[in-house]
């Protein structure tokens, strides 16, 4: 176990409960004591739409952190941010990705695990009536899973959060549809109101306290993870190198330390071969 950050602070810029899931992991196996910062982290991003997000996941976690070391000194800063869409090879799945990351300013370290899941209930739909409207939450797990009610999904004017409970997704509902034309009904994917999207911070967790204790062989500094892919894997009927990768590259974030550890199947499927399956 990496001692090195046992009993010290991280600052998490969150107001959507996401401490609930990272708290106690970097607690228990960091010795870490998260913080929450009162900062404004829909600065950053909303999934609702009033603000885009300033740049790629990376870049928003760095701003997070960022903005949160201002507001109070502390040894160590994190922050989470997760994404929504098609799955890349399966467009008809909903994919959830989360990254949670770890700055070190001392030490001039960033951690950053990663998760991704398909087990979300990502989704949206325009209804009509009050009946479509219970249809669409329960398919999505309301009342547990909260919901988001817009009038418009392209330039919307009014923006309803945190639907979570029948009544008041009635009276969003009646006021929103007051010219008959419907209303956009979509998951909240905020954190405290999607228990599905905190199962995917907590694996990304899970990820980053992984990444911590594996440690360089040759200077002990954490983060000692693969850094990039040898492609090349033989095929497994005529033995020519295919796109998949041989061997993962692992390193050593401070030092020029590293080595190669092939994959555990030593044969890749014909059908990713060129030659086999032209």
């Amino acid at each position: 176990m990496w001692e090195g950050w046992h009993n010290s602070v991280a600052l998490l810029a969150t107001r959507h409960g996401k401490e609930t899931v990272i708290g106690p992991l970097l607690h228990q196996h960091l010795g870490i004591r998260v913080e929450v910062v009162d900062l404004d982290t829909d600065q950053f991003g909303t999934f609702s739409r009033e603000r885009p997000r300033p740049g790629d996941p990376l870049a928003t976690l760095r701003l997070k952190i960022e903005s949160a070391l201002k507001l109070k000194d502390a040894p160590l800063g994190l922050a989470s941010e997760g994404s929504f869409g098609p799955h890349p090879q399966l467009p008809w799945l909903a994919w959830n990705q989360e990254w949670v990351m770890l700055k070190d300013q001392a030490q001039g370290l960033e951690l950053v695990g990663w998760a991704e899941s398909s087990q979300t209930n990502f989704s949206h739909r325009h209804v009509t009536t009050m009946a479509e409207a219970l249809a669409f939450a329960q398919q999505v797990g309301f009342p547990e899973h909260g919901l988001i009610a817009l009038d418009d999904p392209q330039h919307p004017q009014v923006i309803h959060k945190g639907i979570q409970d029948e009544d008041t997704l009635r009276a969003v509902f009646n006021e929103l549809n007051t010219r008959g034309q419907g209303v956009h009904l979509e998951t909240d994917m905020r954190a405290m109101c999607n228990p599905s999207r905190l199962q995917v911070i907590a694996a990304a967790t899970q990820n980053l306290i992984a990444r911590a204790q594996s440690l360089c062989p040759a200077c002990g500094t954490p983060g000692y993870w693969r850094i990039r892919s040898l492609s090349g894997l033989p095929c497994g009927d005529c033995g020519a190198p295919t796109p998949l990768p041989k061997a993962w590259v692992y390193g050593c974030l401070r030092c020029h330390h590293s080595h190669q550890e092939p994959v555990r199947d030593p044969w890749a499927d014909p059908a990713q071969c060129a030659f086999c399956n032209p």
